[in-house]
């Protein structure tokens, strides 16, 4: 066996690079952007991130286009001069995409349209080099091809990253030289966004004409097939029909969980038809056409069983992306088996062909799963409102009605997965308030996140938030905030000044706390379950040891008797003084939650400004 040399080594990647050009500089801008984010240390909430996360994501989808396009031109014959215009014209719908994107936060919208189209671009890339009549055979070598490189690709890949991480460890334990984890995530982002795929790329196929045999179908690939995963899919399918039998003979509804046994079932069966594909006119392997006829026809009472099952959720809670794919892909198997079972042909290339078609289609549009779900759910929302008198002409009219506890969380529910989902923007159309204005006090409160984001829009239709796990048990729930005009707190002279302060009631055994360093001193600072605030040193014994401990009671007796969920006191009426052995201060309370049980108040949480200062003076 011949090894390559350098030479030859450095010249296959310059005929990569030339064939693949801008699919390995968009492989290499992405991967520097997430080495920008390593060593950054940057948060899912900093500006910094959404940015290089957005630049991550449009060049890894601008190298999968570059990449279909490449396959498409070369299959086409066209010159080099035509295939550099149009991959200009990739490289400018990229910079494009990431221009569009959100630049503030990302939302679950953002990530489920970028899934979708890799999904589709991968099926693109799968399928468009075999666009013509005939090719099947080739269409199907095509992709054992590149299945298998992306195996190899991924074995030197991890091999490679191994021998570099324990260099790089044994250098720090035997020279003493302190090699940062940095290091390690550097090497690991060159290798798999570099290397891999530079590497892939060299092995992808060119070959695009007919053939009308497949002459090495690998061995292994037939045993794992026959030998394992059918016999696998057989247990599964008569689990499904036992379950089916289950359900005619005792006339209950089908589980919803069953929708993605019978997804992953019908997607495992497929796999299973495609890798032996080849081998189903070889004598010896005629039993291939009749399973294939046997596994479609199977189909159809589990996809009626799955059909059951996700009616009865859209039925009680509407359509939602989860349910929108679920029913989607139930009409594509539906579609799948009968072309199957009906056709002469059989061509295979039609599945990664209707799936690319789907998962682009499906991400926009008013047909798409966002507008399709939030139509749905805002039709539920307004239905409910409309049940008590919240909603008419068009726009959420608070009154003072008393809303069922189940209806209360039916309301919550859904208004927290539009303002999750699809943007508190989304539900201004129902509004006359501006939700804007609302918001950007709230984030000045502390309140940007969804849940906080949910409890003001409810707080306009005038109906108290229920969680998932609330219960129907008399608990008042409220919410306690500063007024709008009392943000400004003065320092009084005291020199720490803890702005961000925010605890969350736990029993004095948890382990939940917060640390401040002030200059050479520390202070934990812990909010137990009986309203008491505890300020300790490090080290000491959380219970026994404790500094200082403050209660709350001289802002919970601002509170007034009926409590209602939407409250706003004072900055007078919110400040708590601190006043311990060694530490003196005050506590401003931006904003404090809790519930009452007949007469006891216990608060859940608190955010605020805490101004210290030691007993000595400094």
């Amino acid at each position: 066996m011949k090894f390559p040399s350098l030479s030859s080594l450095f010249s296959s990647a310059g005929r990569t690079f030339s064939r693949f050009p801008l699919a390995i500089l968009l492989a290499s801008a992405g991967t520097a952007l997430c080495i920008v984010m390593v060593h950054k240390n940057v948060h899912e909430d900093d500006a910094i991130f959404v940015r290089c996360f957005s630049g991550v994501i449009s060049s890894y989808l601008g190298m999968l286009l570059s990449i279909a396009v490449t396959a498409w031109t070369e299959q086409q014959g066209w010159v080099r001069r035509k295939t550099l215009g149009l991959q200009a014209f990739v490289l400018l719908l990229t910079v494009l995409y990431y221009f569009m994107m959100p630049k503030e936060e990302i939302d679950q919208r953002m990530v489920i349209r970028w899934v979708l189209f890799a999904l589709g671009l991968h099926w693109l890339i799968a399928v468009v080099g075999f666009t013509g009549k005939g090719h099947i055979n080739s269409f199907w070598q095509y992709n054992k091809r590149l299945f298998l490189r992306i195996l190899t690709s991924l074995l030197y890949t991890g091999v490679l990253y191994l021998g570099v991480s324990l260099a790089l460890l044994a250098i720090d334990h035997l020279f003493n030289v302190d090699v940062s984890y940095k290091c390690y995530m550097d090497t690991w982002l060159v290798l798999i966004g570099i290397f891999n795929t530079w590497f892939f790329l060299a092995g992808f196929p060119g070959e695009y004409g007919d053939i009308d045999v497949i002459r090495d179908y690998p061995r292994g690939l037939k045993i794992f097939t026959q030998y394992v995963l059918l016999p696998i899919l057989m247990v599964y399918m008569a689990i499904l029909y036992v379950y089916l039998l289950k359900i005619v003979v005792t006339a209950n509804w089908p589980s919803g969980w069953v929708a993605y046994l019978v997804l992953g079932f019908s997607a495992a069966g497929i796999l299973a038809l495609l890798l032996i594909y080849p081998l189903r006119n070889d004598e010896g392997n005629r039993w291939i056409n009749g399973y294939s006829r046997f596994f479609y026809f199977a189909l159809f009472p589990l996809l009626v069983l799955l059909g059951f099952a996700i009616w009865k959720r859209v039925a009680e809670y509407g359509i939602t992306e989860s349910r929108y794919f679920v029913l989607l892909l139930a009409v594509w198997l539906l579609c799948m088996a009968v072309y199957f079972l009906r056709s002469k042909i059989k061509d295979i290339r039609l599945i990664p062909l209707s799936l690319c078609l789907i998962a682009f289609l499906s991400s926009f549009g008013p047909w798409g799963a966002f507008s399709v779900s939030g139509y749905s759910q805002k039709t539920r929302l307004k239905g409910l409102l409309k049940k008590y008198g919240l909603f008419a002409e068009g726009r959420v009219r608070g009154a003072d009605v008393k809303v069922q506890f189940k209806d209360r969380k039916e309301i919550s529910s859904i208004t927290e997965y539009l303002v999750d989902m699809h943007g508190y923007q989304s539900m201004q159309p129902l509004f006359y308030q501006n939700l804007d204005s609302m918001m950007r006090r709230d984030s000045l409160l502390g309140r940007y996140n969804t849940y906080g984001r949910t409890e003001s829009i409810m707080r306009l239709m005038k109906v108290v938030y229920a969680g998932q796990y609330d219960s129907e048990e008399k608990i008042t729930r409220f919410n306690c905030t500063i007024g709008a005009g009392d943000l400004v707190i003065p320092s009084g002279g005291l020199p720490y000044i803890i702005p961000g302060f925010d605890l969350t009631s736990n029993d004095t055994d948890t382990s939940s706390s917060e640390n401040y360093k002030l200059d050479n001193d520390s202070l934990i600072v812990f909010l137990d379950s009986v309203n008491r605030l505890h300020f300790i040193s490090p080290g000491s014994d959380r219970v026994k040891d404790t500094v200082f401990i403050a209660g709350m009671e001289p802002i919970l007796h601002h509170l007034p008797d009926s409590l209602v969920y939407d409250l706003e006191l004072s900055k007078e009426a919110m400040t708590l003084p601190i006043d311990g052995p060694r530490w003196t201060g005050k506590l401003v309370l931006k904003e404090f939650r809790g519930t009452k049980k007949d007469s006891t108040i216990r608060i859940e949480s608190i955010q605020g400004c805490l101004l210290l200062r030691r007993r000595d003076g400094h």
